[in-house]
């Protein structure tokens, strides 16, 4: 999927199609319609375990992350995997399959797997760079097949999408086959580029002589890939072509501006010739095709000229979302109702029922055709109960009439993480988190599957209280009942709760605690074998900074729900966020929940790793960082070179289409906010990040740095403007150390061990962070480099806690390192 908008242009193209398809209309005689279906009949299941067997229709998720180097293909450097682009992981599949999905769809470049078209002209230069006219690139196909390979093992299907829009980047080569500017990188996992952006150019498909993307071009790629998959047992189908848009007018070659008189004839002539070819070579696999304007659900009919085209098991391919254009781009439902817009339906409102409408017309057409269909790009923004319900409504309906649903944005490469429409797990309370999308997908199917979760505040002044809010992701059959209780009196507004069925369901409660006390509720009685969400204190200290004479560890703690900080402790390393163990030592770890209170049900601060290091060799160089235990004391290890470390993305505000999201980082660059952490480095000469809260994309950034073993505060704004407080000695190699930062109304302040280690005042203005970081950094797309050392525990939050509160915090960060302040 790429940025686009269904103008009012298509809204009166599908007019005719739209008139009468109503509730009883009779051009739905034949479609069965969900969108308000009952209860589900299949028992509750036990944690983690689908009672019945999948079925037709299958319900899918798209793998993207190896189509992401598209912005850096040809011209500069920016293919490099586990940066520009992540390769899914086989764990990535293995989760799926466990939790009910049945197919995914793999997202593809065409450059990045076939460098060279097979009628390239190259010299030699050019082809010991780029690669020989028409062959695959190795490393790019060994990822695939072994992505297919895990597919087969988890006993599920993968299709192979072809993410190209009709289009191809390619290289402008000079009549003696050379490229201007063409370098070779050193790094062979980096692909070849120019230096030059003028010797790159677009090809578009076209009929017309001089075409420079044909028919042949796409044949040949095809059939190339087919003698490769075409009996592996993982493979699902070809996804011949994602989203045909704006091809080139009767007789041209170019780009048709906005799509305005192209020539709607052009994609399916090359398809079927396509179709032709993969048939010669494979007689039976599914094809997976779309349509031109994007293959929009509601442009499937009328914008198709020669639709359905000749050929066997052929799956016709829709794309659609629920926001007033269409494009999967807007996450506010009250911004979304505001436009009066919904495209392909009415000049009017989005409503509940807009992406049933809308599917309702590709529905309709699929059945008086006699073919099959399927729902291959679609999802449900995270931020609005009434997303979901509008999901839900789609995605039975689509179930009902036997149409497979494939959810957006499903893989590990960074940039999904936290995105407003997106199908990747999380990591909280120290399990997986499946992503909010999943339950309607397995309520549609019949799936009842769940993990239970509680999240909330737990800290509450004199005479206040705390809501709880304890919820299921995934599916429920039916309800599942639970008890809370105290281990110290106080009052709640029910002890007993009622998860209800279907899809996220949740429940909340009240609790009012004793004054200056601390509780423990706990969880029992879980109904279904389901699984209790941990026990959760809550404090209402009167004066905690006092109470640290008497119990550290709670002192420390009241003032991190006091300022709803994170906590992030090794003690909790586990080998991965998708079903992971606690790590050993000398084992990887890739996940550290937030054991503070920083989290809530719909905002996980988890820290991970998400690098793939599933083949070595092509996959990139980087890894994940290693647990060790000192003693009884579980630290990272970050002191090997290429070394990644831990990562929590985020959202920013974007007025217009997610002015409020709730998945953000705890302070931006201009709030008050604190981070304490305990340390150690191996040498006298480490520099790099330990502690970053920033912005992917831009240069602002808060973070805490070494530079030559001594600690850094440092704080860069959105123009790259720095202000830096360094201490003037370094820490004592391998020692545990407690390194601290603060800002807040003008102030700046950089403490080593409890003792200020040096200030500034600076206004340090306004700009968003969208992610942290621990044990690296990363900024203006590129990793910044680790500190190459270890971390045993962070703290950080918003506010301003004061010098007493600070020190409490100190101490407490500090002894969990066995350091005494």
């Amino acid at each position: 999927m790429q940025r686009r908008e269904f103008s009012k242009t298509a809204l009166a193209a599908t007019a005719v199609a739209v008139t009468g398809v109503g509730c009883g209309g009779g051009a739905e005689t034949s479609v069965a319609d969900a969108s308000a279906s009952g209860p589900l009949a299949a028992p509750l299941a036990a944690q983690r375990a689908p009672l019945r067997a999948p079925a037709s229709p299958a319900i899918g998720v798209n793998l993207s992350g190896m189509e992401w180097a598209e912005t850096g293909m040809r011209f500069g450097g920016g293919t490099a995997p586990n940066i520009h682009y992540t390769v899914p992981r086989k764990s990535d599949i293995a989760y799926l399959a466990a939790n009910g999905i049945t197919k995914t769809r793999l997202v593809l470049k065409w450059e990045m797997l076939q460098p060279m078209l097979y009628d390239t002209v190259a010299n030699a230069a050019s082809r010991a760079a780029i690669g020989e006219p028409g062959g695959f690139n190795i490393d790019y196909g060994m990822q695939i097949l072994d992505i297919l390979d895990a597919h087969a093992a988890a006993g599920i299907k993968c299709i192979l999408d072809l993410h190209n829009y009709c289009r191809y980047r390619d290289f402008v080569y000079q009549p003696d086959g050379s490229v201007i500017g063409l370098v070779k990188p050193s790094d062979p996992t980096v692909r070849a580029y120019t230096t030059d952006n003028a010797q790159v150019r677009a090809r578009i498909m076209a009929t017309a002589p001089g075409a420079t993307l044909t028919a042949a071009h796409l044949s040949h790629f095809w059939t190339g890939v087919a003698g490769y998959v075409k009996n592996h047992p993982g493979f699902g189908g070809y996804g011949l072509m994602n989203e045909p848009y704006y091809m080139p007018r009767p007789g041209e070659l170019v780009e048709a501006y906005q799509g305005f008189g192209e020539d709607l004839t052009i994609w399916p002539t090359i398809a079927q010739s396509a179709i032709n070819a993969i048939r010669a070579a494979d007689p039976t696999n599914p094809i997976y095709l779309g349509g031109n304007d994007w293959s929009g659900m509601f442009t499937l009919p009328d914008n198709n000229p020669g639709f359905p085209l000749t050929g066997s098991n052929i799956v016709y391919e829709v794309h659609g979302y629920l926001d007033a254009y269409s494009n999967g781009q807007s996450y506010d439902w009250d911004v979304e109702v505001a436009k009066n817009y919904t495209a392909g339906v009415a000049n009017a409102p989005i409503t509940l029922d807009t992406g049933v409408e809308r599917l309702r017309i590709a529905v309709n057409w699929s059945v008086a055709k006699g073919v099959k269909l399927a729902v291959t790009e679609t999802g449900m923004p995270i931020d609005d109960a009434r997303w979901q319900e509008a999901y839900q409504r789609m995605v039975n309906y689509a179930h009902a009439n036997n149409v497979e649903v494939f959810n957006w944005l499903g893989g590990s490469h960074w940039l999904l993480h936290a995105n407003g429409i997106n199908h990747v797990p999380s990591w909280y309370q120290n399990k997986t988190l499946e992503p909010e999308a999943a339950g309607p997908l397995k309520a549609s199917a019949g799936i009842s599957q769940a993990v239970l979760f509680d999240g909330g505040p737990g800290y509450a002044a004199a005479g206040g209280s705390v809501t709880i809010t304890v919820f299921a992701r995934g599916n429920l059959a039916t309800p599942v009942t639970l008890n809370v209780s105290s281990s110290n009196g106080g009052s709640f507004s029910k002890t007993a709760l009622t998860i209800p069925a279907g899809a996220n369901g949740s429940d909340s409660y009240t609790f009012t605690p004793v004054g200056n006390s601390v509780s423990t509720l706990s969880y029992s009685a879980v109904s279904g074998g389901l699984n209790a969400p941990p026990s959760r204190k809550v404090y209402s200290l009167t004066d905690p900074v006092a109470y640290a004479s008497t119990n550290l560890t709670d002192a420390a703690m009241a003032l991190i729900a006091k300022y709803s900080a994170c906590k992030w402790d090794l003690a909790d390393g586990y080998t991965d966020y998708l079903n992971g163990t606690p790590s050993t030592d000398g084992g990887v770890v890739r996940a550290v929940a937030d054991s503070g209170y920083g989290s809530s049900s719909t905002n996980a601060m988890e820290m991970i790793n998400w690098t793939n290091t599933d083949r070595p060799g092509s996959g990139g160089v980087q890894k994940p960082p290693v647990l060790r235990v000192v003693g009884s004391m579980k630290i990272s290890d970050h002191t090997q070179p290429d070394t990644y470390g831990f990562w929590c993305r985020k959202q920013t505000p974007v007025p217009g289409s997610n002015p409020n999201p709730r998945n953000r980082v705890p302070f931006d660059l201009g709030d008050s906010q604190f981070v304490i952490a305990a340390v150690g480095v191996p040498t006298g000469a480490n520099s790099g990040v330990l502690f970053q809260a920033s912005y992917a994309q831009g240069s602002q950034a808060a973070e805490l740095n070494f530079v030559d073993s001594r600690p850094q505060a440092k704080w860069t704004n959105s123009a790259g403007l720095a202000v830096a407080i360094t201490s003037a000695s370094p820490i004592v190699p391998n020692t545990a150390n407690v390194v601290t930062m603060t800002s807040a109304a003008g102030t700046q302040q950089l403490r080593v061990n409890a003792a200020l280690a040096g200030s500034a005042s600076n206004s340090l203005g306004t700009a968003p962070f969208d992610q942290m970081l621990l044990g690296w950094g990363f900024s203006n797309f590129y990793p910044q480099t680790s500190f190459g050392g270890y971390i045993k525990a962070v703290v950080t939050g918003r506010g301003a806690p004061t010098a007493a509160e600070l020190a409490v915090m100190e101490r407490y960060v500090g002894s969990l390192a066995g350091k005494s302040l």
